[in-house]
């Protein structure tokens, strides 16, 4: 049985040294990759009307302005794997992000630009339509199926991984643009996922996370420490399928706090998006 780690590690295995090639393998990880064309399982949906509880209020950023709902997940329905993220085993999880934050007044926060509704499994929910102003998306029926990621050049956890020649996989000796395209070629666009690794449009979201919630004077260190306590929760891509742009062919990315998300803290979910 073909397991989502291998056409991957496959790439490493034709394309470095062994000792590199399996230093690799240790930093890729499982996601659930999101679609629209049915393949894999039925999970969620892209845009279209929320299913809310009556008592659960839409989402507002920052007390100013009404979000956009972009995305919701079936945690029971979803495929899971050993290593992939530790999701609740049901419920459901929605994804909003306020498009129209350019609009607010005084300094923001791009780490804030979005939110996740925690909807408990057998709560009484009625769709609700968007508030007066706020942009819909075409709904679209999303599957999913477990898919194997990879960390970008930037990422801490490739400066903290070692291959055999005692150098880390960061180092220009253990990786090439060449083996990278190879490792894009591996996943066809939009981007949309759940867990894994993010895809970053510029350099990594934990990086810009972890600036954010430290003091301004935090050390190197401390902000690369920081960084690897965020783990990716979803990210959507821009999908022009699904009537979805962010910023100039842009991606969303809801994180989390590995604590967080071990003790359902939904609320302190960071959103960011990174655009082209």
């Amino acid at each position: 049985m073909t397991s989502w780690i291998d056409p991957l590690a496959k790439l490493a295995r034709e394309n470095l040294p062994p000792d590199v090639a399996q230093a690799w393998e240790t930093v890729f990880r499982p996601a659930v990759r999101l679609n629209t064309r049915g393949n894999g399982v039925r999970v969620g949906s892209l845009g279209g009307n929320p299913a809310l509880p009556a008592d659960v209020e839409w989402p507002v950023w920052r007390g100013e302005l009404p979000m956009n709902f972009v995305a919701s997940v079936d945690c029971a329905a979803l495929p899971r794997v050993p290593g992939g993220i530790e999701l609740p085993a049901s419920g459901s999880l929605l994804f909003f992000y306020c498009d129209d934050w350019f609009q607010a007044e005084g300094p923001v926060d791009l780490t804030s630009l979005g939110g996740v509704a925690v909807v408990p499994a057998g709560a009484e929910t009625a769709e609700r339509a968007a508030p007066e102003g706020v942009e819909g998306y075409p709904r679209l029926e999303l599957s999913g199926e477990i898919a194997g990621t990879f960390p970008n050049s930037q990422q801490e956890v490739l400066r903290r991984t070692l291959a055999g020649d005692g150098l880390p996989l960061s180092d220009p000796d253990n990786w090439s643009e060449e083996f990278f395209d190879l490792l894009r070629q591996s996943s066809a666009a939009p981007y949309h996922q759940i867990g894994g690794c993010t895809w970053p449009v510029q350099g990594p979201p934990e990086d810009e996370v972890a600036a954010a919630v430290l003091p301004e004077d935090a050390s190197e260190s401390a902000l690369a420490g920081e960084a690897l306590r965020w783990a990716l929760l979803a990210q959507i891509d821009s999908d022009g399928d699904a009537g979805l742009t962010w910023g100039d062919a842009g991606v969303l990315y809801w994180l989390i706090r590995e604590d967080d998300l071990a003790e359902g803290r939904f609320d302190r979910v960071r959103c960011v998006m990174q655009s082209g």
